[in-house]
């Protein structure tokens, strides 16, 4: 019996601890989003580029707290037209015992205002479900406590997404994690999804004679529930015709991500990039590590 209640204690501990160490880490959403693959964040982004696009990462904290997060992800993306996109994005985090999976699949659809604006719209649905792992408890695993957790049910979620293009400029906005907005928070016991709304603008400048350089700076807006809203304000700077990236981006939450990107072949790149500690988690981790792999199959010419 002793046994048990210290198993219900530890998983309680674990359990909070693993709460707050996931809604903290929503201050620093994965730093791909803002530059190498805006899909993963803005569903609108479905089928703006003429191939099928695969992406996967992974991001570890640096903690010094046991059980830190780590969220691991693949997307996929297809243009079926001009007009329309697919996309898949299964999304998997790990706090401590506790595990959220969620997958969603995208239609977005592209409208053309004229020959040099274009309006798309992108719509994800899909389902999140969170469980304890039971691989990583040292003890008995059949306590009512953790069954009832995992018995918990499967929830529908989404995003929406808008993105306006004139010629280098862009404008976006979306509302990622739509079960926000009518789920019941106290029965779910879910403190994670706490991003509500993001927007952002940014601008492509070709440096002349500068061998294909570009310099895209980029300003972004974060809305998180609990927390003062956030601004993101950062540059990619694009060498050789994107074969290297060097880009970095300061977050009002008292961070900065810096970030290096390369093709390794012609349809293949990766990219590293490291963002240091919120304010909110000093002293409690030095940052996190972000690595993605991306492969572009059945490439075609002139992209969105």
């Amino acid at each position: 019996m002793k046994m048990l209640n210290s198993i219900k204690v530890s998983l309680l501990s674990v359990a909070l601890v693993a709460a707050a160490s996931n809604s903290k880490a929503q201050l620093n959403p994965l730093g791909t989003m803002y530059f190498q693959n805006q899909y993963v964040n803005n569903p609108a982004y479905a089928g703006t580029d003429k191939d099928l696009r695969l992406d996967a990462g992974v991001r570890l904290q640096d903690s010094r707290m046991p059980g830190a997060p780590k969220t691991q992800f693949i997307t996929a993306t297809y243009a079926l037209s001009d007009k329309a996109g697919l996309g898949f994005n299964l999304n998997a985090e790990q706090v401590g015992l506790i595990k959220k999976v969620r997958s969603v699949a995208t239609y977005a659809y592209h409208l053309p205002l004229n020959t040099e604006d274009k309006l798309s719209f992108g719509l994800s649905l899909g389902f999140t479900d969170q469980l304890v792992d039971y691989s990583l408890i040292d003890g008995q695993v059949n306590d009512g406590t953790l069954g009832n957790f995992n018995q918990r049910d499967t929830y529908a979620d989404g995003d929406f997404g808008i993105r306006y293009k004139h010629k280098q400029f862009t404008l976006e906005g979306a509302i990622p994690n739509l079960s926000n907005f009518y789920r019941d928070k106290t029965k779910t016991g879910s403190v994670s999804n706490l991003a509500r709304y993001y927007a952002a603008a940014s601008y492509q400048y070709h440096l002349p004679g500068a061998g294909g350089t570009i310099l895209e700076p980029k300003l972004a807006f974060r809305a998180v529930d609990g927390f003062k809203d956030i601004f993101d304000l950062g540059l990619n700077v694009r060498f050789i015709d994107d074969k290297i990236n060097i880009f970095g981006l300061y977050h009002t939450s008292q961070s900065a991500t810096l970030g290096i990107a390369a093709k390794l072949t012609s349809n293949m790149s990766m990219n590293f990039m490291y963002t240091s500690a919120t304010a909110v988690l000093a002293g409690e981790s030095s940052g996190s590590y972000e690595i993605n792999l991306r492969l572009d199959l059945f490439k075609k010419k002139n992209k969105n």
